[in-house]
């Protein structure tokens, strides 16, 4: 019984650590995005201070394709950025929800087995004490209740089946 519960906090304990590798994934990949939608961000904004100089320097179409290219960045940046946010974990996230929701039902079923068993014990224990108790009290009433009786009602059975075969 008790090796069950061991067991079930053991299969538990796993589908913990698989719920969290899940998610350790799943952030990882998340930040990955966002650093990658940083550095496309930096880019861009690189070129939006190269196309911003060349603005003030003379107005002609030249300073204009840097802000394009800048403009085009920042749109890459936010589409990652998106994307990013909306990564969700797989499937296997909700087999591992099951599998610990399994190990808490059977942790749950071996604990009330458990507290029955300790019931019991302790039952039986509260029962002997008190036979204990009553036979230093009143050893021969306690030994004719517990031991001559149901010695004589033997007796008295095997007589009547020996009467009863002849």
């Amino acid at each position: 019984m008790i090796d069950h519960l061991l067991r079930d906090l053991q299969v538990l304990r796993k589908a913990d650590f698989v719920i969290a590798k899940i998610w350790l994934n799943v952030l990882l990949r998340r930040s990955g995005l966002v650093a990658f939608a940083a550095l496309i961000a930096m880019f861009g904004l690189g070129m939006a201070n190269v196309a911003g100089f060349y603005a003030l320097q003379a107005s002609v179409g030249a300073i204009w394709a840097p802000a394009i290219v800048a403009l085009i960045d920042l749109v890459i940046a936010a589409i990652v950025l998106l994307v990013a946010s909306r990564s969700r974990p797989g499937p296997e996230l909700e087999l591992a929800f099951e599998l610990r929701k399994m190990a808490v039902e059977t942790i749950q079923a071996d604990a009330r087995d458990l507290k029955i068993t300790i019931d019991v014990l302790g039952h039986e224990m509260k029962t002997a004490k008190e036979n204990l108790a009553q036979l230093v009290q009143n050893p021969l009433d306690a030994a004719a209740q517990k031991l001559l009786i149901p010695a004589a009602l033997s007796i008295i059975r095997g007589m009547r089946s020996k009467k009863e075969h002849a």
